[in-house]
């Protein structure tokens, strides 16, 4: 790994890093590249690691994070500790962990196809205040008539953003899974909708169909990028059989990072008048 791309995002912090990482690697006989990397360096937070995925994702080399952010589940080198950085890469002393991505894929009410890829997770919902209503079809038998606020379709790395806090479940990112987290399911004497989270194998297909599509206008939203602003008719979300590799070092244990991002939440947060 001698060609190194350095991504950051705009924050005073992650520039002056960014700076004293480019000094340090071109120092130790590395060279920093815009193209034909063999490893991204990103500094920032979990926000700035799926910005480098959404941009690099196909080039099929790892991700390295260094954590300038609040949270930090991605980015696994401290700031103040770039020196390991050089000992992982002289040494090789780290692992390489492969991550799925979904695939969403989209029809318009006007026939289009629009696809889109999520790290974490592909958020469908309702643009105006008022129910979306959707019939579902899984691996293409009817499931469920939903209807409530929409859906978050997790990965199990992404178990732990938005999906978690919307009552979904913590997965193991490294099971052959996926996850779908309907968003306030309205449950009365009429509807019945899916009302829980539910953990679906990795081969699952899950088909939506928008009802009234022409008069609904639907959020279909990838890693909280917009798909499209078209009119959406019918959503299918499966795995992309494309994968996105992160570079951990020392002893990667994915239950100490849980304990330690979620419940203790151990994050740098500045309050200010």
């Amino acid at each position: 790994m001698k060609n190194i791309t350095l991504y950051s995002n705009t924050k005073k912090t992650s520039l002056e890093v960014k700076d004293k990482l480019f000094r340090m690697l071109t120092a130790a006989g590395y060279k920093i590249v815009s193209e034909g990397a063999d490893l991204i360096i990103v500094i920032g937070g979990d926000g700035t690691m799926l910005s480098a995925i959404r941009r690099y994702r196909t080039l099929k080399i790892p991700f390295l994070g260094v954590n300038t952010g609040t949270l930090g589940f991605l980015p696994s080198v401290p700031p103040n500790q770039l020196d390991i950085i050089l000992e992982l890469l002289d040494t090789k002393a780290y692992a390489i962990q492969s991550y799925p991505l979904l695939e969403v894929r989209c029809k318009t009410v006007n026939g289009e196809q629009i696809d889109g890829y999520a790290f974490n997770e592909i958020l469908i919902k309702h643009l105006e205040p008022r129910l979306l209503e959707v019939k579902i079809y899984i691996d293409g038998k009817p499931f469920n008539y939903f209807t409530g606020d929409g859906f978050i379709i997790s990965t199990p790395i992404g178990s732990t953003g938005y999906a978690i806090w919307a009552g979904g479940v913590a997965t193991h990112s490294e099971l052959p899974v996926y996850q779908i987290t309907p968003i306030h399911a309205n449950d009365n004497s009429i509807n019945r909708p899916l009302k829980t989270s539910m953990v679906v194998p990795i081969e699952t297909v899950i088909d939506f169909s928008i009802v009234k599509a022409q008069l609904r206008a639907v959020i279909v939203a990838c890693d909280g990028r917009k798909v499209t602003d078209d009119f959406i008719s019918q959503i299918s979300v499966r795995a992309a059989h494309k994968e996105v590799k992160i570079l951990r070092y020392g002893d990667y244990d994915y239950f100490e990072l849980f304990r330690n991002k979620i419940i203790d939440k151990r994050v740098s947060r500045v309050l200010s008048d």
